[in-house]
């Protein structure tokens, strides 16, 4: 999420009868973008941001030219008082506005036209969909405010920034749905990472076995063990130096170990793709198989396949779609061939007519 400050000025209608207003005109309904050319933003679902505004129970401030904001970035230990308070917000035909408790000194300096418009700040999304209302600053040039502001937005910027892309790149680079919540993520990651450190340390006691250096990518580590036992098993056995070479029933019990490790690795990538959609059941021993060969290969092969199963559903589940019904061997050739199974359905009814 994104902090914006005084992207959109609304006039305090009823200042010139003589009395602050008891309604505020906050966020705009639809499209919408500051007066200095940033967005556009758009509120889309004003009964959420409300939700989303008011969830802690607090009032939000209305103060004198965003000091809230700006005290503390340009005077540290200055002060931000309260012109008002919003106490309540309410979703009209134009937008959100925001019931205003004003202080003595606020209402009177609107009532006087001291200040003539109001400015939100607000929680967006990358894509500019308004996510919350924090507060809103008395103002009489919200444009010089966005000019003033432009540099310190990086300041202005939640670590949680871009959550709803990290979450779904990282879900492609674990073969879940791209629309995976926070919790099938983490727990992908979890499952990687204890499998990654299971084979790390695993691979790093045959290297001190066979003699090898470690590499920093365990998979290198692994190739050069694995090179290293082969070779060892393929010297002459002549007299050898116990000092220089392994038995061979330790080269061959370590090549067993690398291997079996590989295949548990394939296996498990295997595994999660399956769980994803993207490999039918029948096909697991072809893309263990395919894995355990080339894992880049594999990797990428992933990353354009579409998800033919629903994720979680059982081996020999079926799927039902406009054009007909998918049993287990059909979705392995729509697999196969990089189709949906909409699309599957649609070229077998015409092939048939």
């Amino acid at each position: 999420m994104t902090l914006m400050l005084a992207t959109h000025a609304a006039p305090l209608t009823g200042s010139a009868s003589g009395r602050a207003p008891e309604w505020v005109h906050l966020i705009p309904a639809g499209q919408f973008a500051g007066r200095d050319g940033r967005g556009p933003y758009v509120l889309q679902d004003a009964e959420a941001v409300i939700a989303a505004s008011t969830r802690d129970g607090l009032d939000c401030v209305i103060d004198y030219d965003h000091q809230t904001d700006l005290s503390a970035v340009k005077n540290v230990g200055g002060t931000a008082p309260a012109a008002g308070w919003i106490v309540a917000l309410e979703a009209r035909a134009d937008g959100i506005w925001g019931k205003v408790q004003w202080t003595d000194k606020g209402a009177a300096a609107v009532a006087a036209r001291e200040y003539r418009y109001i400015s939100p700040v607000f929680l967006h999304t990358r894509k500019g969909e308004v996510k919350a209302v924090l507060r809103a600053g008395l103002t009489n040039n919200p444009n010089l405010h966005l000019t003033a502001l432009a540099a310190q937005e990086p300041k202005l910027q939640s670590e949680g920034d871009d959550m709803e892309e990290l979450l779904a790149e990282l879900a492609a680079a674990l073969g879940l749905p791209k629309d995976s919540d926070r919790a099938a993520v983490v727990s992908g990651v979890t499952a990687l990472a204890t499998s990654a450190d299971a084979a790390a340390n695993a691979i790093a006691a045959m290297a001190q076995a066979a003699g090898v250096e470690p590499a920093e990518d365990p998979a290198a580590t692994a190739t050069a063990v694995q090179a290293a036992v082969t070779a060892l098993g393929k010297k002459d056995a002549g007299a050898p130096d116990p000092n220089k070479f392994a038995p061979i029933e330790v080269v061959t019990s370590l090549q067993a170990q690398v291997k079996t490790l590989m295949d548990e690795r394939a296996a498990g990538v295997v595994d999660q793709a399956i769980k994803s959609g993207k490999v039918p059941p029948a096909n697991r021993d072809w893309a263990v198989a395919y894995h355990a060969k080339d894992p880049e290969g594999f990797a990428k092969f992933l990353e354009g396949q579409p998800a033919i199963l629903m994720p979680g559903a059982k081996p020999g589940a079926k799927v039902e779609t406009d054009n007909g019904t998918l049993d287990a061997d059909d979705l392995a050739v729509c697999s196969a061939m990089g189709l949906t199974p909409e699309e599957f359905t649609a070229m077998r009814k015409k092939e048939a007519v």
